[in-house]
């Protein structure tokens, strides 16, 4: 499928949106997320954001890119239920 997909999460700092956009290009299929994760500052949301690639690994699965290193812990935790809802379609 080569639409976006929004999805929304709930986790205890409060909804987490994400938005996935479908990049075609040399390796196939892959995903750009963006994450805006809250954060209450000064009594004000104000939402960090996040932008991962979703690729799919060795294993068929899709997560965030190898290459990657600089994933937020919050975020990665986040993995398993993106790659749940990319793999779905």
């Amino acid at each position: 499928m080569e639409e976006a997909i929004e999805l929304t999460f709930e986790s205890p700092d409060g909804i987490i949106d994400c938005r996935l956009e479908p990049v075609r290009d040399e390796d196939g299929l892959h995903y750009s997320a963006t994450i805006l994760y809250p954060n209450m500052v000064n009594g004000y949301n104000r939402s960090d954001i996040y932008c991962h690639d979703v690729r799919r690994n060795r294993q068929g699965v899709y997560a965030f890119d190898s290459m990657d290193e600089n994933i937020h812990p919050k975020i990665r935790k986040l993995e398993a239920q993106i790659a749940e809802a990319v793999s779905k379609l």
